[in-house]
Parts: structure tokens; sequence; C-alpha cells
């Protein structure tokens, strides 16, 4: 059985597999990540990094979806 955390992702519960990096949760709610900013215990991810940024237990995770406007 696969071990699980719970993490917070834009304020809701998101339960994801232990060992999960930053890049799994994008690929997990289907975001491309590419028009997302990830801010994780308010640190800022830089999207070089988020396949190394491990994800734990209570983590809060924030995703800003830039848009944009004229």
């Amino acid at each position: 059985m696969l071990q699980m955390i719970t993490i917070e992702l834009n304020g809701t519960k998101q339960p994801l597999p232990i060992g999960s990096a930053v890049s799994d949760l994008l690929s997990i709610i289907g975001s491309d990540g590419k028009s997302v900013a990830v801010v994780v215990n308010e640190q800022i991810i830089r999207p070089d990094k988020r396949s190394a940024r491990l994800l734990q237990e209570g983590d809060h995770v924030e995703l800003l979806i830039f848009a944009g406007g004229g």
C-alpha cells in the first residue's frame, strides 16, 4: 500500500505519495507549471528546483496563476 502525506494546497488538504516533489504535485493536479508560481511554506520554488524540492507532511503550498491582461 502506498504511504501518503497530507499537504495544504491553496487552503485545501491534498494527499500525496511520500517522496513527492513539487513537480509531482503539478503533474497530479494537471498543471504544466509554465504559468504558475509555486510557494512552499512562504518560500518561492524556482522552476529549475521543482523536481528536487520534496514535499513534507503539513507543508503549505500556494500556486499563484499568472493572468495576462490588457
